[in-house]
């Protein structure tokens, strides 16, 4: 473990920042400048360390729930995802409204979570299971979003601790779809992509329950044997007939990282595909954003902001920028409170301008119920006083007693 000064002392010291981080978040070469704690209360001989080895994360993670770490100045520059490069994107083109795709959405969610279950529950047996039937699910999720993408990504933002493994690779599989149509994909590149974001985690079904389902952080040695659901998805998916190259890699492949530093083969950024960076990124989003048994979900900014902190080092830079603008500052399903002091969801984001997404309004600026009514906050719509409709800030849910998720199922 190196220690240095918690002062940056050279001629960049201005252009860093400090930034709070889970400490389950954090990766070897991150330099941490304060904890949740006194420097007293780990063993540490200096206020300030750089993370270097795998002992040194142990540590941490033992003794801190969060930490800070020191990042770029322009990291936090416009609401804190830096400035990103100005490229557009094909985006989703919606074809219908979000409310008329939500019941086909909802059924479609239904079949391939069950699916899903279906998949490692028959692994988890010895058994193997149908690629056909994986290709119809992936297709459902690929003709709704073809149709309209918000309708599935506001409904993973239903989530049950329960049955994690499986909602997470079925969450996985429709982020990476939904990604895909973004970047301006073909169809038929669509449902691969798709079975490679809904296979990437077939191996952990080889995983003992005990280590696969614990409810506390892993020991080394457990993390070893959940590192092994790598390997272990190649050979299931080797069994298969007619599985494209590309799935199986990815279900190998998806925690290596671009710098070389990643598991089982420490591949470097050259012998990635373009579909596994793609899973790398949306499984991470994903995982981070959800509530385990022994950590609560971070909002979705937090997330992104890791996948930023990381990009070109962990990730691929390009695609990180271009799934923070799919995804934008305020993602789908996110409560927000209005400048007017109205709340409402967000059903949309909008590429061009990350802080102006299409919100439903659902309370009055009194925090009553009122009926639904979506504004588009990019068109600059006036308010009652004449002012654009802006977003004060984002909410938790559940505030003013706004449950996200059971407005979602009405």
């Amino acid at each position: 473990m190196k220690f240095t000064s918690s002062n940056t002392e050279n001629e960049n010291s201005s252009k860093l920042i400090e930034v709070k981080l889970p400490a389950d978040c954090l990766e070897i070469g991150m330099h941490v400048t304060n904890l949740d704690r006194p420097w007293t209360e780990i063993p540490v001989l200096l206020q300030g360390l750089t993370i270097e080895t795998p002992d040194d994360l142990d540590m941490i993670r033992k003794y801190c729930d969060y930490v800070y770490i020191e990042i770029e100045k322009a990291f936090w520059l416009e609401a804190g995802l830096g400035e990103l490069q100005e490229k557009t994107y094909p985006g989703f083109r919606e074809k219908v409204d979000i409310h008329d795709e939500l019941p086909r959405a909802k059924l479609t969610l239904q079949e391939t979570k069950a699916h899903v279950e279906d998949v490692l529950t028959s692994l988890s047996a010895g058994e193997s299971f149908d690629m056909d039937a994986s290709r119809k699910a992936i297709q459902g999720c690929v003709n709704s979003i073809l149709s309209n993408a918000n309708a599935l990504l506001w409904l993973t933002q239903i989530k049950e601790q329960e049955s994690y493994t499986a909602e997470h690779s079925m969450r996985v599989g429709i982020l990476a779809i939904a990604f895909g149509r973004f970047l301006g994909f073909k169809d038929k590149d669509l449902e691969i992509i798709g079975l490679c974001g809904m296979l990437h985690d077939v191996g952990k079904a080889k995983i003992p329950g005990e280590v696969l389902n614990k409810p506390g952080r892993l020991t080394r040695d457990e993390f070893e044997i959940m590192k092994d659901h790598a390997v272990l998805g190649k050979s299931i998916l080797d069994e298969l007939k007619s599985v494209d190259k590309v799935i199986i890699d990815t279900a190998h492949y998806h925690h290596e990282r671009l710098d070389g530093k990643g598991y089982p083969e420490q591949l470097n950024a050259a012998f990635l595909h373009e579909f596994i960076r793609i899973v790398s990124i949306v499984d991470v989003y994903d995982a981070v954003t959800s509530t385990r048994p022994y950590k609560e979900g971070s909002p979705a900014f937090d997330a992104l902001k890791i996948l930023f902190v990381e990009r070109g080092m962990h990730f691929d830079g390009e695609l990180v920028e271009a799934f923070i603008r799919m995804i934008g500052l305020y993602p789908t399903g996110t409560l927000v409170e209005l400048t007017t002091g109205e709340v409402g969801i967000v059903v949309s984001a909008n590429p061009n301008s990350r802080l102006r997404p299409k919100v439903e309004l659902v309370m009055t600026a009194d925090k009553k119920k009122r009926s639904p009514y979506i504004i588009d906050l990019s068109t600059h719509i006036d308010d009652k006083s004449g002012e654009p409709y802006t977003i004060k800030s984002g909410l938790g849910n559940g505030t003013y007693g706004v449950n996200v998720q059971d407005y979602i199922l009405q």
